[in-house]
């Protein structure tokens, strides 16, 4: 790296470190503008509207579903509006894939459009997420503020990523998550060049919101030791292996219900029909309207619910399901924590049912929801640190990481792609540049022309220019490579008289060129390339028989390393 190169280096990464603190200001500002959004509209339709599995008790059971349904049907046409302005601006990216893809920015109006969408499910018990809308309403303010900066040597998806990272850390009040999950997920890297920049946003979000409202953990949960008994063992294994399957499921539900709603193509309809049968579902349950923060809450302290830890699992998966799958824009994050706390819950239950004494309930419950996060976002790390922020409850940090890395395997393992489609893009990157990085050259050689050491000049020459190569290689009768002849020279030769066409060739080889041996690697071979001018390289079988098998050509090479370049 020149001076000049490390110079511009250090001036852009000390902008972006600058340049992290507005943006987790800013982002931790909307999301507290957003959350008073859903506050102030459930303040008029309910008269306590800050717990609305709560809330909709004030009314009679049998109207449930025509809030929720009226809920869906303004989401959708709200929906409408923005997919009509996408059709006429273009679509709109999704933070992830702006990050991911380096796109120029966030378009304003149909954000705006999609949140809106959003506000009008989640004020009307839509079993969803609300973080989705709050992290791409911060990445958007990352997207502004990157763009009225006009600053040369910053990049505006990178401000992007911070914003995200302080929108997500300033929901759950989890800075080390929100940088991780990014990381994790946008970057598909923890390079801690990457990271230091997403830490002091996150962190800086966190504050915001600590200095604007009442903060608190959202579980505090610090009470309850983790103590290492064999009971407590088997839970935790026993919990890691059912999150990692019941994730996999989970996603799979959502899928299967958007494949029912696809012939619906009217938003309106669709996501009407979706807030009546959440309602319907609902009066079975109320615990399964909202995001599922309080039910959370209630799972972790031994709260009463009112309803089977069991039918609250299956009800939340159905309800999500539809209101996912209808179309409704929001998130899955909070939804899979309480799928998961129910999961943890269970999975202990059920243990002590069997003899064993694993010990608080609510402490499964916590690693449940890590585990079951990971198996659905595919971000362990950043689910690690998530039900650890939120609960402050050191003891866990064990059994959380044994959990959360077996509910990933295991996800893994039944194919999953989760939640992000961005990550598909980057896990084939690193299976490519595995690939490139340890498949051998041998797949990749094709037959090539070569002539004996004891033919004639005119032979050569005829050769060559038959192939149109600069070079012909030369073998013996074992087919053991000497070299190669260059087909211009003697061409030249034979035409202006110095050489004779029935000349050997024997004294022109040389011997002194570039080679490659058949289980060199992908990577090997580009550096070979990368010193040569040419376009197509020999392959020998190995050192000792030096027996010429085809050639490798680069344009072969490159069509390998396009994936992850």
């Amino acid at each position: 790296m020149t001076l000049k190169a490390a110079d511009a280096w250090q001036k852009g990464d000390l902008i972006n470190l600058l340049i992290a603190i507005p943006a987790g200001i800013i982002a931790a500002l909307v999301t507290i503008a957003f959350r008073g959004a859903i506050s102030g509209i459930n303040g008029l339709m309910f008269t306590d509207g800050s717990d609305i599995t709560k809330a909709f008790l004030e009314y009679p059971r049998a109207i449930w579903p025509l809030i929720t349904t009226v809920g869906g049907v303004v989401a959708g046409f709200i929906l409408l509006w923005a997919m009509n302005v996408e059709r006429k601006h273009g679509n709109m990216p999704d933070y992830l894939d702006v990050i991911d893809q380096r796109l120029p920015g966030i378009p304003l109006r149909s954000t705006l459009l999609r949140a809106a969408s959003s506000l009008a499910s989640i004020a009307s018990g839509g079993s969803i997420g609300r973080e989705g809308a709050m992290v791409q309403l911060s990445a958007l303010s990352g997207s502004l503020l990157g763009r009225f900066s006009r600053l040369r040597v910053l990049h505006q998806s990178d401000v992007i990523a911070m914003a995200a990272a302080g929108g997500l850390a300033a929901v759950y009040h989890a800075p080390f998550a929100g940088a991780l999950f990014v990381a994790e997920i946008a970057f598909g890297v923890t390079a801690v060049q990457r990271l230091i920049p997403l830490f002091i946003s996150a962190s800086v979000a966190v504050l915001t919101v600590r200095s604007v409202t009442d903060y608190e953990p959202l579980y505090l949960y610090s009470s309850a030791i983790f103590s290492p008994s064999p009971g407590a063992i088997v839970t935790v294994l026993a919990i890691g292996v059912v999150t990692g399957t019941l994730g996999p499921l989970f996603i799979a539900s959502i899928d299967k219900v958007r494949q029912w709603m696809k012939p619906i193509s009217h938003p309106a309809l669709r996501l009407g029909l979706g807030g009546l049968a959440v309602g319907l579902v609902a009066m079975v349950s109320p615990l399964v309207l909202g995001n599922g923060l309080e039910v959370i809450d209630l799972i972790l302290n031994n709260g009463e619910l009112h309803t089977s830890l069991l039918l609250v699992l299956i009800l939340k998966i159905v309800a999500t399901a539809i209101t996912v799958g209808s179309g409704a824009v929001g998130g899955l994050f909070t939804p899979s924590l309480l799928i998961g706390a129910a999961s943890g819950a269970l999975v202990c239950t059920f243990l002590q049912w069997l003899g064993f004494d694993p010990g608080p309930v609510g402490l499964y419950a916590a690693i449940g929801m890590s585990a079951l996060l990971a198996a659905t976002s595919h971000a362990p790390l950043m689910s690690i640190m998530m039900a650890f922020e939120m609960t402050l409850n050191s003891s866990l940090l064990f059994p959380l990481m044994l959990a959360t890395a077996i509910s990933y395997v295991v996800a893994s393992r039944l194919k999953n792609g989760g939640t992000y489609p961005v990550l598909s893009r980057h896990n084939a990157r690193f299976a490519a540049k595995n690939e490139f990085e340890y498949s051998s050259v041998a797949s990749l050689i094709v037959p090539c022309s070569k002539m004996v050491v004891d033919s004639m000049l005119s032979d050569v020459v005829t050769e060559g220019l038959k192939q149109r190569t600069r070079y012909v290689y030369v073998v013996d009768r074992q087919e053991r490579f000497l070299g190669v002849v260059p087909t211009n020279v003697l061409a030249s030769g034979i035409i202006d008289g110095s050489l004779k066409p029935d000349s050997s060739i024997e004294r022109f080889i040389e011997q002194e060129f570039s080679i490659l041996y058949q289980n060199a690697s992908y990577e090997q071979a580009w550096a070979t390339f990368s010193e040569s001018p040419l376009e197509r390289l020999p392959v020998l079988e190995n050192p000792e028989t030096r027996r010429l098998l085809g050639v490798v050509t680069k344009a072969s090479l490159l069509n390998k390393a396009k994936s992850f370049l």
